[in-house]
């Protein structure tokens, strides 16, 4: 698509639009929830005000689940080199990039990737939130056109870097050129999109804000208690004090009262914990029911089978499973534009049809028991298939040409030398030796 004004001027309109959207996801995950924003402050009473940041902290553990292991390529026409300069290219721009990706999809929905060549026309990578950009996208949710915003350092001007299938240009906030166009020879607009399916309905925080504000306020309550009880009030029946005599009192530590029937004590709060602590558990609890995470803080049982935990832990691979797959259509754009890149620089080309994208859970999983399943279907299931099961390989293919180049190289060691009966060397000169030896022994 090529650039047009209106279409770039109604995109900034909905731009705008769209950021309160995604306001609130990016506040509940820095830990500005609205339990600390609107909390009351009372005169003269306990005002401490703190969270525990369950949206982080799930966010962050589906992010480690899903790219913990490295991402791997593989050629489907066992095209060895086109993998070699995928991992290669990717490696030098930033080796947390899917991270960075995942966190980006699993706070907003959506996530951008724009592609484009530094100063030195070297492949680059950029993660853009919906916070930063948007993309106008055709009926396929393939970017025709992208807007990026982004401030310049001591500048409070706005300035805007419109990406269209030839140009990249540069603009102000008011549309006005500040830059001669740059062409970035991809052919396409060169910006891949991950979006969850649902939007932000599958967000973890559209799924637990509410919780996670009701938890937050079941803490502070609990703890502004607390504080309360420090202004336990003494209680004095029968005699009257002075404020001077109060101070007196307070640093003597004695109290001295007219009458025998006077009475003196502490009034204090009856503090029920067991109610507190049974509405933050069931609070708690049901955050991890709904975003189909396991408290791993909890102490598993030693009779626990690996099949038993890999069976808790099966509603939150369909979910991780699913959320990948909204990253593989953007990770295909960033092949397509990479082999873009390396045909323009380096004349190689390559068909990112042709590269299969596997993702690999970071997932605990019962390998003593695959390995003895492996064992026993050896001869019937391919071997490149059972291993893929095992979760410390995260590319079969790679393993078992290293296996089979490690079995070579032992039988090449451990074989006896081979004769070369053709050589009568080694013959003749034992003969001649044998010869020598007899005649010592005549004389």
């Amino acid at each position: 698509m090529i650039y047009d004004r209106q279409i770039a001027m109604k995109l900034y309109d909905q731009f705008n639009i769209n950021k309160n959207n995604y306001t609130e996801p990016e506040n509940y995950y820095n830990g500005k929830t609205k339990a600390q924003r609107n909390y009351p402050d009372s005169e003269n009473r306990s005002n401490r005000k703190f969270g525990s940041n369950h949206v982080k902290m799930f966010i962050d553990e589906e992010v480690s689940y899903m790219t913990g292991n490295r991402l791997v390529y593989s050629s489907k026409s066992g095209n060895i080199q086109s993998v070699k300069d995928i991992e290669t290219t990717i490696d030098n721009i930033n080796a947390c990039l899917d991270t960075e990706l995942a966190t980006t999809l699993l706070i907003y929905s959506k996530a951008y990737e724009v592609y484009y060549l530094d100063e030195y026309k070297d492949f680059k990578i950029k993660v853009i939130n919906p916070m930063q950009g948007i993309g106008y996208e055709d009926v396929e949710g393939k970017v025709q056109m992208f807007l990026y915003f982004y401030k310049k350092m001591l500048d409070d001007k706005t300035y805007i870097d419109l990406f269209d299938d030839k140009f990249i240009y540069h603009f102000d906030s008011s549309f006005n050129t500040v830059a001669p166009p740059q062409p970035h020879y991809f052919q396409r607009c060169p910006v891949g999109v991950a979006t969850l399916n649902n939007g932000i309905l599958d967000t973890v925080y559209n799924q637990i804000n509410g919780l996670q504000d009701a938890y937050e306020y079941t803490l502070m309550d609990w703890e502004n208690e607390l504080g309360d009880t420090r202004l336990s009030y003494l209680l004095m029946s029968g005699c009257q004090m002075t404020p001077e005599q109060m101070k007196i009192m307070k640093e003597m530590g004695i109290i001295q009262t007219e009458s025998a029937d006077s009475k003196v004590n502490f009034l204090l709060k009856d503090i029920k914990p067991d109610f507190y602590k049974s509405n933050r558990d069931i609070l708690e609890e049901e955050m991890y029911k709904v975003t189909q995470h396991l408290k791993n803080q909890i102490a598993i049982q030693s009779n626990s089978s690996g099949t038993m935990l890999a069976v808790r832990l099966n509603p939150l691979r369909i979910k991780l499973t699913t959320q990948y797959q909204c990253l593989k259509n953007c990770i295909r754009t960033r092949l397509q534009c990479l082999f873009t890149y390396l045909y323009q620089a380096e004349n190689k080309m390559y068909d990112f049809k042709d590269i299969d994208v596997k993702f690999t859970l970071n997932l605990p999983n019962n390998d003593y028991e695959m390995a003895q399943i492996i064992s026993l279907l050896s001869d019937k299931v391919s071997i490149k298939g059972m291993t893929e099961k095992l979760s410390w390989i995260t590319n079969a293919d790679k393993d078992f040409k290293d296996m089979l180049e490690e079995k070579k190289q032992v039988q090449e060691n451990s074989a006896p030398p081979k004769l070369n009966f053709n050589d009568t060397s080694n013959i003749t000169d034992n003969a001649d030796n044998v010869g020598d030896k007899n005649e010592k022994i005549k004389k």
